[in-house]
C-alpha cells in the first residue's frame, strides 16, 4: 500500500491527538516517526504507534509531558522529561542545546525521565545541519534488560544507543552514526519477528544461552537476549552509556533495584559543540576530510556503513548516503511524484489505523 507522506503525517497526528495528546506534541511525534520511515528505519516509524497507545493506556507516558530545565549553568544544561513523549522532549532539549552552542561554542546537556526518544540520528541531523557536532549516549531504563554481557548467557543491559553527527563538505548529507550497542536494536528484532525474518547471525541467543537466528526468542518466557555488537567492545560502550546517561543525568541505570515496568524510558548525555569556536576548524570545510571521503569509494563495499548494508545486499559509499537515498526514494514513492494520495477518511490508512487502536 502506497501512502503519501502528507497523508501519513495527518494519520499519525490524528491518532495521537485522539489519545488526548496536545497538538504540538502530536505533531513533533508524527514528524519524527514519518522521517524514520522515510530514511528506512521502520522499526522507529509508524509501526510503533500501537505500542505507544498501550503505554498511554497503562499510564507510563504523560500525554502532555514537557521538558523542564533543572540545571542552567550557561554551557551546562540538565532537563527532566517528566515521562513525556521523547520525540517532543528530545527536540526541545536539542534546540536549546543548539542555541547555547551559538552563545558559548559548546554545550553539555543531560536529560532524564523521557519516554522513548526515537531515532537518535534525528537529533544528530538537527545538530549537523547547523554546522555543529553531536556526541550522545543514551541508556534505557524502566524495562527488563534485553542485552547479555560479553560472555554471558542472560540479559543484564539494554540496547543503549550512541550517536555521533557532524557536517560534511561538498554538499553531502551530514555524517551520522546512530547505533545500538547491541548487535541489533530491539525494535529491529520486533520488526524481523513480525515479518517472519531471521535475525543476523551472532545477534541473538535463546533462553539457554545458545546462538540462534530466530528473533522470536526475545519475546517468549523465559526470554532470550540480544548480544552486544563487537563482543567486548559493544559491551564496554553499553556500560559507558549507563554511566554517562544514567548516572550523570540522575535518571538511573538498569540496576535491578530500579523500576522495571516494561516500558522503555530514556536518559541522555550529550556534548554539542561548534568545531570552529572550539578548535578553529570546521568539519565541512576541512580539506583533509574531503580527501578522506574521496578515497572511500576505492574501498568498495567495505566502507564503515557499507559493511552493514552489504549484509542486506546493498552498497553505500558513505555512512549517510543510504539515508539520503532512502529519503529520496520515499519522496518519490510516497510523496508528490506519484504516490497514492488518499486521505485518512477514505480507507488508505485504515489497516494501520485499526492496528494502532487495537
Amino acid at each position: 500500500m502506497q501512502v503519501s507522506i502528507d497523508d501519513a503525517r495527518r494519520f499519525a497526528t490524528d491518532v495521537l491527538t485522539r489519545l488526548s495528546i496536545p497538538a504540538d506534541i502530536a505533531a513533533d511525534v508524527a514528524d519524527h516517526l514519518i522521517e524514520s520511515d522515510r530514511v528506512g528505519y521502520s522499526s522507529h516509524g509508524l509501526s510503533i504507534l500501537p505500542n505507544y497507545r498501550r503505554v498511554l493506556a497503562a499510564g507510563f507516558v504523560t500525554p502532555n509531558g514537557r521538558p523542564e530545565r533543572v540545571v542552567d549553568r550557561g554551557a551546562l544544561l540538565a532537563y527532566d522529561g517528566h515521562s513525556g513523549f521523547g520525540q517532543h522532549v528530545g527536540k526541545i532539549v536539542m534546540e536549546d542545546a543548539i542555541a547555547r552552542v551559538r552563545e558559548h561554542g559548546q554545550c553539555v546537556v543531560t536529560l532524564r525521565h523521557s519516554h522513548h526518544l526515537g531515532r537518535m540520528g534525528h537529533y544528530g541531523e538537527m545538530v549537523a545541519e547547523q554546522g555543529f557536532v553531536l556526541l550522545a549516549f543514551t541508556n534505557v531504563v524502566n524495562r527488563p534488560p534485553i542485552v547479555a554481557p560479553f560472555g554471558g548467557r542472560e540479559a543484564r543491559l539494554t540496547t543503549n544507543p550512541l550517536c555521533f553527527a557532524g557536517p560534511l563538505p561538498g554538499g553531502r548529507p551530514p555524517f551520522v552514526v546512530d547505533i545500538a550497542t547491541s548487535a541489533i536494536a530491539v525494535n529491529k528484532a520486533r520488526v524481523l519477528a513480525e515479518n517472519g525474518r531471521e535475525a543476523p547471525t551472532g545477534s541473538v541467543i535463546d533462553a539457554d544461552g545458545q546462538p540462534t537466528t530466530d528473533p522470536n526468542v526475545l519475546f517468549t518466557e523465559p526470554p532470550g537476549a540480544l548480544l552486544p555488537f563487537g563482543a567486548h567492545k559493544g559491551y564496554a560502550l553499553g556500560l559507558v552509556a549507563e554511566l554517562l546517561a544514567g548516572v550523570l543525568s540522575g535518571g538511573g541505570t538498569i540496576h535491578p533495584d530500579n523500576p522495571r515496568n516494561g516500558v522503555a524510558h530514556n536518559n541522555m548525555f550529550a556534548l554539542v559543540l561548534d568545531p570552529q569556536v572550539d578548535f578553529n576548524a570546521t568539519l565541512a570545510g576541512s580539506g583533509q576530510l574531503s580527501r578522506l571521503f574521496a578515497e572511500l569509494p576505492a574501498a568498495g563495499s567495505f566502507t564503515a556503513r557499507a559493511i552493514s548494508r552489504r549484509i542486506r545486499g546493498e552498497q553505500s559509499r558513505t555512512p549517510s548516503d543510504h539515508d539520503r537515498a532512502a529519503r529520496f526514494g520515499a519522496q518519490a514513492i510516497c510523496g508528490s511524484r506519484g504516490g497514492v494520495r488518499r486521505g485518512v477518511g477514505d480507507g488508505a490508512l485504515d489497516p494501520l489505523f485499526s492496528a494502532a487502536w487495537r
